[in-house]
């Protein structure tokens, strides 16, 4: 009797032990983040871009403005020495003109905004054209050259007018001019133009010489190996300012 109640206690309470031991909890499904998690990550993720392209924006514009400032102080500067540039130009120009522009005459014809230069040693009057008067005598061909190395040429009279540019000179004394005669018989200029048929009073050519001389204000002919003084002309230089 002892042994069966011990047997059905221990049973008893065995299977009370067995029925109190706790279960373990079931895990937690895994499923897919409910629709508020995704908005939020979503704001979030927007919200950040925001941001930076906002930082993004303020950086561009902070250089925007350091460029734009370099800048107008750069063109502040190269108007600032463009001005001084010009004012300096102008008074060198000026000077360069006090010291090479020819007096003029009595009309002020060459002291205007412009002036003509000419060469040491060369004439001006009047007009555009810079004379140069010999002071010692040579032959026509010789004069020729002479004028040629100056880039000039001898003097061309196709108009007696012209003799009212030309300096002064002494009018007892023979100058040779650029006009001579070609193997035809005819007179040509030294610019290649024929001397126009000779009607003027002022003109007196003979068959037996060659080349035309200045005496007073007359056009003669004669030899071209005797020697005389000579005229040359050329352009004259125009300075503006």
């Amino acid at each position: 009797m002892t042994e069966e109640i011990t047997y059905a206690d221990l049973e008893f309470n065995k299977s009370y032990a067995l029925e109190n031991i706790p279960k373990p909890a079931a895990p937690e499904e895994k499923g897919v983040p409910s629709s508020s998690s995704t908005w939020r990550l979503a704001a979030l993720t927007f919200l950040i871009l925001c941001l930076a392209l906002l930082l993004g924006m303020l950086a561009l514009g902070i250089v925007f403005f350091q460029v734009s400032s370099d800048f107008q102080k750069q063109i502040g500067n190269l108007t600032r020495n463009q001005e001084t540039l010009q004012t300096n130009f102008s008074k060198r120009l000026q000077d360069m003109k006090n010291r090479l522009c020819l007096k003029g005459d009595e009309n002020n014809e060459n002291n205007g905004p412009s002036c003509t230069l000419c060469p040491a040693n060369w004439q001006w009057m009047r007009g555009d054209t810079c004379f140069y008067i010999s002071v010692q005598k040579k032959s026509w061909v010789e004069s020729q050259k002479f004028c040629s190395l100056q880039n000039s040429t001898l003097l061309i009279l196709k108009d007696q007018d012209k003799l009212n540019h030309v300096p002064a000179r002494d009018k007892t004394q023979y100058y040779w001019i650029g006009l001579h005669k070609s193997r035809n018989n005819s007179w040509y200029w030294e610019d290649g133009s024929a001397l126009s048929p000779v009607k003027e009073n002022w003109i007196y050519l003979y068959p037996s010489y060659n080349c035309g001389y200045l005496y007073g204000e007359k056009i003669n002919n004669y030899y071209s190996t005797e020697e005389h003084f000579w005229i040359c002309e050329k352009a004259a230089v125009k300075l503006s300012m």
